[in-house]
């Protein structure tokens, strides 16, 4: 019966919606499909021990640029520009649907982050995948927090952690990315010892070229700094 019905849309669509916006309809549908090809793609990509671990690390960041969808503000974008953050910041066209793809492949992606034998440079690389697969995606976050990523990212904020600027930071932004209407996140980041003390040391340093202070946001989503006060509030001081 569905195969019957299925024939007699396609004899007559043609003349219930016209040409062109069939053809464009099928090219959006194409290119979605090519899409969450090209994710599912790079996890099975990732998940293959027997390839070498750069391209697996590769794979990861791929997967998560290619589940990212949201767009940054104009000056945002040209901050990123500068520090070479682009491809990981710039919307991609899977949407939210794409980003869900992500979710069968990130136990991977915590896995291999939690591994003390990584670099600097293949941990900056698995931090920002997890940063952009979970980016205003609750499900995403409530996965990885479920994998223990946050006490990951809690180590790696340590001053007394042998690891560059740069991991420290990135690790502070994914951080940021899995509290972000993420009340269980908060709870769970708050009383861990010692947070309040490596982000103000964190905070402290140069975020030039960075779209924020990610360490300074967070101390103050955290409640461990006062909120920003808002435009409305300078205005009523002025008074």
């Amino acid at each position: 019966m569905n195969q019957h019905l299925f024939k007699l849309y396609n004899s007559i669509k043609f003349y219930l919606f016209g040409g062109e916006e069939i053809r464009q309809a099928t090219e959006e549908d194409n290119g979605k499909i090519r899409h969450h090809k090209s994710i599912r793609d790079a996890g099975a990509l990732l998940q293959d021990e027997a390839l070498p671990l750069k391209q697996r690390l590769e794979a990861a960041h791929n997967l998560g640029v290619l589940g990212y969808t949201v767009q940054l503000a104009t000056e945002e974008h040209e901050a990123v520009e500068q520090l070479n953050l682009t491809a990981c910041f710039c919307p991609a066209p899977g949407g939210y649907e794409a980003a869900n793809i992500c979710f069968d492949f990130l136990p991977t992606m915590v896995d291999l982050l939690g591994s003390p034998e990584r670099s600097d440079e293949e941990l900056v690389l698995l931090l920002k995948a997890l940063s952009v697969a979970c980016y205003v995606h609750l499900r995403n976050q409530a996965r990885v927090c479920s994998l223990g990523l946050l006490v990951t990212a809690t180590t790696l904020l340590v001053p007394a952690n042998p690891r560059s600027p740069m991991v420290r930071k990135w690790a502070c932004h994914l951080l940021d990315v899995l509290c972000y209407n993420n009340v269980p996140a908060l709870r769970a980041l708050r009383p861990v010892p010692g947070l309040q003390a490596s982000l103000e040391r964190l905070e402290a340093e140069d975020w030039t070229h960075w779209p924020r202070n990610y360490a300074e946001i967070l101390l103050r989503v955290l409640g461990f700094w006062p909120a920003e006060p808002s435009q409305e509030d300078d205005d009523t001081d002025m008074q």
